[in-house]
């Protein structure tokens, strides 16, 4: 039986996505505009190590759960 939840999975994939989204939409021609910070390069740096550190911790704690990786669960 496999315990890993599609929730969990969608979770990582989600928060990769918006991370890369976030990168798509920096634009090196802000000129520290503080309505514009989302659009920063040091904002997607941020954002993409929150979500690169988020996916590890989830897929560590899979990784922890299963006693044997199973392909099928995927």
């Amino acid at each position: 039986m496999c315990d890993i939840s599609n929730y969990d999975l969608e979770l990582v994939v989600n928060r990769l996505q918006d991370a890369i989204d976030v990168c798509r939409n920096v634009d090196s021609n802000i000129a520290n505009d503080i309505n514009d910070y989302d659009r920063s390069y040091p904002y997607a740096t941020g954002y993409s190590r929150s979500a690169m550190e988020g996916a590890v911790e989830i897929l560590t704690k899979i990784m922890q759960s299963k006693s044997q990786y199973d392909l099928d669960c995927i």
